[in-house]
Formats: structure tokens, C-alpha cells, sequence
């Protein structure tokens, strides 16, 4: 967490050139033509290695560029942080209220980037995470299944003094009718590449955020064949 404070304070008045030196784009020619032809994308992300400075050098590289992102508790730190992630003209979007505003984006040619490996208590999805009951977010893949965008996986991590962004694969949402089983069944797909990343680069993943606080209720509610809570 210091090695990410600090490379996001050095961050703040680097160039964009600075920025981009940093970073080694793996697989991600398509997406980024896709962006700028004014087709939308997800961006399937997670804590890994430094997500900020991802932030920055991929709405560097984007023609139009927005996060979905928890806002902070301090007013004034927040409205600091808000100013940096949109610093390169990316279109913020709290995470308390993220669907419609995420949806328009998208729908606008926007490469949305979606942080979906922590717990979300609003989502009231369940199922489990490295083998351990856990509250998942279902956003990515309703989303991708209402606008009919592709979802690009990112794999994260540091390599000697690089940052990596690995696109691993572009999953498109499946031509099934909407539901709440398509939505569980499409986010078990998604989650299955986040876990790969962790199993892949463990030392790169925020470990600190505890991801099966809610494990006593997700662990209820898969042991009565529930994978969303009423």
C-alpha cells in the first residue's frame, strides 16, 4: 500500500509520456481500436499491483475513458483523488449508485473500467471466491448483457520496474435471454479469471481489503441453493 500511496503521489504531475513508460500493454491493440472507433468495453479489473497509474495510462491510450469508483469517506480527500482519476478526462462514477451512469457510457463508445474483486454488500450475489463463500458483483456481466459489450480481462502485475496489462482473453456476453441465471452464470465466468490473477500474481493483489467478510451469509445462502439473496 506505501509503494502504491507513493507511485501515486510521484504520479500526480508526471507527463503522459512519464506515465506510459511505465507500463508494458499486452493484447490490448483491439480494445483500444474498438475506443477509438467509438465502440464500448469493459474493462474486467482488481486491486492488483498499482490500479491507479492503470487508471491513467489506459485514459491516456483511450479516446473516451470512465471508472466506476468508491468514493472516500473524508469530502476533501475525495474531491483530491476525484480531480487526479479524471486528470486525463475520464468520466468518474460513484460506485454507490453505478448502472444507469455506467450503462450511458457504455452505450456512448466509453471503455469502462470496473474494479469487481471485492466485496459488495448491495449486491446480494453469492458464490464462492478461491474456494471460500463470498458476496460477488454481478455488475460486469449485467451490464455486458444488456448493452451486448464485450468484457476485456485484464491481468495486472509488476515485472522488475514495469507495470504489465495483460489482456487474457475478451469474453462476449452470451445470446441468452435475460435472467437472473444468466447474470449469476456469466459473473461465474468473470470471476473464475480474477481468481486466476490472484493464483497467477498473489503478491500483487491488495490482500489487505477482506474479501469474505460476509462469508457466514454467502455461506447460508449456497447451502439453501441460493446464489442471490430476495
Amino acid at each position: 500500500m506505501g509503494r502504491v500511496v507513493a507511485e501515486f503521489a510521484k504520479a500526480i504531475n508526471a507527463s503522459k509520456e512519464e506515465i506510459l513508460s511505465k507500463f508494458r500493454f499486452v493484447n490490448c491493440d483491439n480494445f483500444f481500436k474498438d475506443n477509438q472507433e467509438g465502440k464500448g468495453g469493459i474493462l474486467l479489473l482488481g486491486h492488483f499491483a498499482n490500479w491507479e497509474l492503470l487508471g491513467f495510462a489506459a485514459a491516456i491510450k483511450a479516446k473516451k475513458m470512465a471508472f466506476v469508483a468508491y468514493p472516500q469517506r473524508n469530502k476533501y480527500v475525495n474531491e483530491y483523488i476525484s480531480k487526479l482519476r479524471k486528470r486525463f478526462g475520464s468520466i468518474l462514477i460513484s460506485s454507490h449508485s453505478p448502472f444507469f451512469a455506467s450503462f450511458r457510457a457504455l452505450k456512448k463508445g466509453a471503455l469502462l473500467a470496473i474494479l469487481a474483486d471485492q466485496s459488495v454488500i448491495s449486491s446480494r450475489f453469492y458464490m464462492n471466491f478461491l474456494n471460500k463463500p463470498a458476496e460477488v458483483s454481478p455488475m460486469p456481466a449485467v451490464l455486458s448483457l444488456k448493452t451486448g459489450v464485450p468484457v476485456h480481462c485484464i491481468e495486472f502485475y509488476r515485472e522488475g520496474n514495469h507495470l504489465v496489462a495483460h489482456c487474457t482473453e475478451t469474453i462476449y456476453p452470451p445470446k441468452v435471454e435475460y435472467s437472473t441465471k444468466a447474470v449469476a452464470d456469466f459473473t461465474k465466468i468473470l470471476q473464475r479469471t480474477l481468481e486466476q490473477n490472484v493464483l497467477n500474481h498473489p503478491a500483487d493483489w491488495l490482500w489487505a481489503h477482506n474479501r469474505w467478510k460476509r462469508e457466514a451469509e454467502a455461506r447460508k445462502a449456497l447451502e439453501e441453493g441460493k446464489v442471490r439473496a430476495n
